[in-house]
């Protein structure tokens, strides 16, 4: 089994660390480390952008990468943890499956997916990625490994699914998939000159299963929070067609940009350009057109620098979700600094058993900011606005919020030997 002392970041380039990584092949040498190490963290392919998968000791699940089962009739997969959805995409679209839940990027595991409950563009009609699961393996912390789902062993289900790795090592994880006849979707561009007029159109077009919205984070007046809402839905083939998942050429940006490139009055001009040539209308994309617009530029995490970047998502109750997202806008602006990437998503209800999974009724907002000296004061001031109006930030992309933020306690997990950077910096004693 290769292990490597290296440098280890998530997508969001900070925090860095340098850890002893372990890359076992089967599931005997994955147990063999868990047993030898006194502390330790599961590690998929880092595409979350805190410190949720670093550690000093880290076991990677990259080489556990085998499709064990695909049944094409019903649409179920079972996988290894470290299996990609982009290489599974490439499995499943040919046979007329795809995701009920998927990320923004394809470029995430299997395990990655149930560890952090990741969520998509359509919330209020699928749910989380852990609405889908049927079952999975965990490695436990006394070498056993446990067959977890909704039956079987299902308090470690929950907590398992948005735990963030603190349960154990996933192994593998067999989920439903969803049958489409095409891969195209129809696509509808709403312009909103202002928050409110933005959350009008979530509102409705609520029939459209996929919803998100791009907002000008740095309009303010009248204009605050202006931005245009993209919906999709499936198109459905009239005839039967061959389907592969559609690729294109990818951009790849081979080294880090100067800091200047993302400076205020560039991020200005480029919402300025963004907005004005949107426009009212429909049209017709593809499920990479529509799902992983950013995967066609490899690493485009290097545009913010070496620096790196942060991104702070958090959610808000329906009712406070206008007032607050206003709150923090207005704070942002005070603060001087520019978020290059803003981002709305409208969740539905989250189900009582799903602990730690982190959209709930309303909506939440990602603002990505360059990682500059004035950041961390700004998280610790939006987190008291999120905090008061009873909102919670995604630790999937956290890196720096006061430790009750995620409305999740690591000190309720058991055992302590899955402990990441993550679950140090939330202890009840620590502080950001």
């Amino acid at each position: 089994m290769e292990r490597q002392r290296m440098e280890l970041s998530n997508w969001g380039n900070y925090p860095k660390t340098i850890a002893e990584v372990y890359f076992p092949n089967s599931i005997e040498e994955a147990r063999a480390v868990v047993l030898e190490q006194e502390r330790l963290i599961a590690r998929g392919n880092g595409r979350c952008y805190g410190d949720a998968a670093l550690g000093h000791q880290v076991i990677s699940t990259l080489r556990l990468k085998r499709i064990l089962n695909f049944d094409t009739q019903n649409g179920i997969v079972w996988v290894e943890a470290g299996v990609l959805l982009a290489d599974l995409l490439e499995v499943i679209v040919p046979h007329g499956w795809f995701f009920h839940v998927t990320p923004g990027t394809r470029y995430i595991t299997a395990g990655g997916a149930v560890a952090c409950d990741v969520h998509g563009k359509n919330h209020p009609h699928k749910g989380c990625f852990s609405n889908w699961v049927i079952d999975f393996d965990l490695l436990c912390a006394d070498g056993s490994v446990v067959r977890c789902s909704r039956q079987e062993n299902s308090n470690l289900f929950w907590q398992t699914c948005g735990g963030m790795g603190w349960t154990g090592v996933i192994l593998s994880v067999r989920f439903q998939l969803m049958r489409i006849s095409s891969v195209f979707l129809q696509q509808r561009a709403v312009k909103a000159n202002n928050l409110e007029d933005l959350l009008k159109a979530f509102e409705a077009n609520r029939s459209w299963p996929y919803a998100v919205a791009w907002v000008d984070g740095l309009a303010r007046g009248l204009q605050l929070g202006r931005g245009v809402l993209w919906l999709a839905e499936h198109q459905t083939a009239t005839t039967p067609k061959p389907l592969a998942f559609p690729t294109r050429r990818t951009l790849d940006l081979p080294v880090y940009a100067p800091n200047f490139l993302l400076h205020p009055s560039l991020i200005w001009a480029h919402n300025q350009w963004y907005y004005a040539r949107a426009t009212n209308g429909e049209q017709r994309v593809d499920l990479e057109q529509c799902f992983y617009p950013l995967d066609r530029v490899h690493h485009w995490n290097r545009l913010y620098g070496r620096r790196g970047f942060v991104q702070y998502q958090f959610g808000l109750p329906e009712e406070h979700s206008l007032q607050g997202f206003r709150l923090v806008l207005e704070q942002v602006h005070s603060s001087g600094m520019a978020p290059f990437l803003c981002v709305i998503k409208r969740h539905g209800d989250r189900p009582q058993e799903a602990i730690h999974s982190f959209p709930e009724r309303g909506y939440s907002l990602a603002l990505d900011f360059p990682r500059t000296p004035g950041v961390p004061a700004l998280v610790r001031q939006l987190d008291e606005l999120v905090w008061k109006w009873g909102g919670k930030v995604y630790l999937a992309k956290d890196a720096c919020s006061a430790p009750h933020m995620s409305r999740i306690f690591p000190d309720r997990f058991a055992p302590n030997k899955f402990w990441s950077l993550l679950r140090e910096r939330i202890q009840p004693s620590e502080r950001c």
